[in-house]
């Protein structure tokens, strides 16, 4: 079978796009970005999704969709642009799916859809997000579902997935790892805050199994991996496997947000995405425990658990040759 993956550059498609080749399946990626090159099974598009002609070369011949496209950073982003890439971007894939007569679409959302709503999260939860990446992914979740209903032989899966960390990443997570690494880290508050996270390899093998269950209908689940483990805790097993002493130093919340206050009003002025802002510090210390039974009700066994998924990131960064200065480190939305 022919799969088209756009956003085929990506973090997450660098694990996903293997894991189709090892089922027998031809792959077609769509990228503004060239990325890896894979092997004789992938086909690489250079373009955009909003480009009609674009997406209708690389869909020819396919019949699954997996959507992984998006405008997800949260600083130095127009408003607009989420909503035009995000949905948009999945309408135009809609429709040429349409055209072609594709019937299977797994899409990437994001639990950002549920905003700051009183946790832990779950599928049955209404979304109320808050954020313009979190209503235009909800958006975009709204089309899918109406593609659905005009035919019921469609079939959609929509993944909602928390923070995404692991090797080859530059978000929030590596940015921890770098903080104990280089004993920068000084935690904020008591660090029982729950912080769901999921491990990149098991995401990815998440979605080759719902593209096997896909049935006429949308289905959306929640992913991240458990234990959902306390900030303290989270930063205890990245010093564990970083063959570490643990940070023990901390300090008030409103003493942490009051230092950082002038960060902010520097990357107001001028533009740079600093690493530390009163921002994401209340980000970082407030939880965000999302829960993803359902996907483990479908029969799903995560391959790895949490703490070989910290192991693995965290050999991967000792071992990193090109990581980046903390200011370029990228950010996740989720």
């Amino acid at each position: 079978m022919k799969v088209l993956v756009t956003g085929s550059s990506g973090f997450i498609a660098r694990f996903i796009i293997p894991g189709l080749a090892a089922r027998g399946h031809s792959v077609v990626g769509i990228d503004k970005r060239p990325g890896p090159s894979f092997g004789e099974y992938f086909r690489f598009v250079h373009g955009n999704i909003l480009d009609e002609r674009t997406v209708a070369s690389a869909m020819q011949g396919t019949e699954v969709v997996i959507h992984l496209a998006a405008e997800h950073k949260d600083f130095g982003v127009p408003e607009s642009l989420y909503y035009q890439v995000n949905v948009d971007g999945t309408e135009a894939l809609l429709q040429s799916a349409s055209r072609l007569a594709i019937e299977k679409f797994i899409f990437f959302s994001s639990v950002a859809v549920y905003g700051n709503q009183p946790i832990p999260t779950y599928e049955g939860l209404a979304p109320a997000p808050e954020s313009p990446y979190g209503k235009s992914k909800l958006l975009a979740e709204k089309r899918i579902e109406a593609w659905v209903e005009r035919d019921s032989s469609r079939q959609a899966a929509v993944v909602r997935p928390t923070v995404i960390f692991g090797p080859h990443n530059y978000a929030n997570m590596y940015r921890l790892i770098q903080s104990v690494a280089r004993r920068r880290y000084v935690g904020v508050g008591d660090g029982s805050n729950i912080k769901s996270i999921g491990y990149v390899e098991n995401v990815a093998q998440a979605a080759l199994y719902l593209m096997d269950q896909l049935k006429p209908g949308m289905e959306i689940y929640n992913y991240a991996d458990s234990p959902h483990l306390a900030t303290r805790d989270l930063v205890a097993s990245i010093a564990r496997n970083l063959q570490m002493k643990v940070p023990s130093l901390r300090i008030p919340k409103p003493l942490a947000l009051a230092c950082a206050f002038p960060f902010d009003v520097v990357a107001r002025t001028t533009g740079v995405d600093l690493p530390l802002t009163a921002k994401r510090i209340d980000k970082f210390t407030s939880p965000t425990h999302h829960e993803a039974q359902r996907i483990l009700a479908t029969g799903f066994n995560p391959p790895y658990s949490l703490e070989e998924g910290i192991r693995k990131t965290a050999e991967w960064y000792l071992s990193d040759q090109n990581r980046p200065p903390a200011t370029e480190a990228g950010s996740d939305a989720a």
